[in-house]
């Protein structure tokens, strides 16, 4: 018994051998899994850095079936009782960032306030014709400032904090059957080239693409707001027209706008008609 535990050379180095070998083996397999799990950090690093690549170039598109809102402000420097709405809307569009609500702000600067004394830069006819498209599609009583629209319906007055929150609501909460995806490809020659696909084809629908600028911040010398420094968000610098189809490319030209973070595409689909979005997608510049 001790010769067979203590006494015997070979038995020893025999033991001693086999523990060596299992010493070895258990070592090998850690260095192993070590060197796995490293090359799969590697490999998840580039994985990740390539998603967000992928990401920061395509539009999050509202999904198929949820809500939206799409709200249209149209308004001028030259209008007294503007600032209020823009005040109201402002507080609407922080909330829908804190919340992450899908909510789209656009505000429209028309240009027939522009003859009262105060010319605003930021006035376009082009604004003032999508105002009274809506006025005659939805059966609006008149044309004023500050109007603001949301997701195409009747409009009012775009002061009216209750009443836009109550049409935001109602927006989030009605289903889309749409769905919108924007990627910009390039900027080329002073123009934006864009590819979009929607869920379904609508011959009687327009795609609307506008750029807006987040922040802008003007001095007024004359006019109604004499003396006050306006501070406002979400203000069209482009806007074009073109009609809806299953998947296609867009030319936008920038008219020469240093396009940054300070700027966000926003492009919806809308019938020629009743001026009904039934979808929306959004992306930073």
């Amino acid at each position: 018994m001790l010769a067979c535990i203590y006494g015997d050379g070979e038995i020893m180095r025999e033991y001693s051998i086999r523990h060596a070998h299992n010493f070895m083996d258990t070592t090998c397999r850690i260095v192993l899994f070590y060197t796995f799990l490293r090359y799969c950090f590697v490999f998840m690093k580039r994985y990740i850095f390539i998603l967000l690549m992928l990401l920061s170039s395509v539009a999050f598109a509202q999904p198929t079936g949820s809500g939206f809102a799409v709200v249209e402000l149209f308004t001028s420097q030259g209008c007294g009782s503007c600032p209020a709405a823009e005040i109201v809307l402002k507080k609407e569009m922080d909330d829908a960032v804190k919340n992450n609500k899908p909510v789209y702000f656009l505000s429209f600067h028309v240009d027939y306030w522009n003859k009262y004394g105060w010319k605003d830069p930021y006035s376009s006819i082009k604004y003032s014709r999508r105002q009274n498209n809506y006025v005659s599609a939805t059966g609006s009583n008149e044309v004023f400032t500050p109007q603001v629209f949301i997701n195409g319906n009747t409009g009012f007055v775009g002061s009216d904090s209750k009443r836009l929150k109550i049409e935001i609501e109602k927006g989030l909460k009605t289903p889309s059957k749409q769905k919108l995806t924007v990627k910009v490809m390039q900027t080329l020659n002073d123009t934006l080239h864009l590819s979009y696909s929607a869920s379904k084809a609508d011959a009687n629908a327009n795609i609307i693409v506008a750029v807006v600028q987040k922040s802008v911040t003007t001095k007024i010398t004359k006019g109604e707001n004499i003396g006050r420094t306006l501070v406002q968000d979400n203000v069209v610098r482009l806007y074009e027209v073109y009609p809806a189809d299953l998947k296609g490319t867009i030319l936008l030209k920038t008219n020469k706008l240093a396009l940054d973070e300070n700027f966000q595409l926003i492009a919806f689909i809308q019938n020629k008609q009743s001026k009904k979005i039934s979808a929306v997608t959004a992306l930073t510049l």
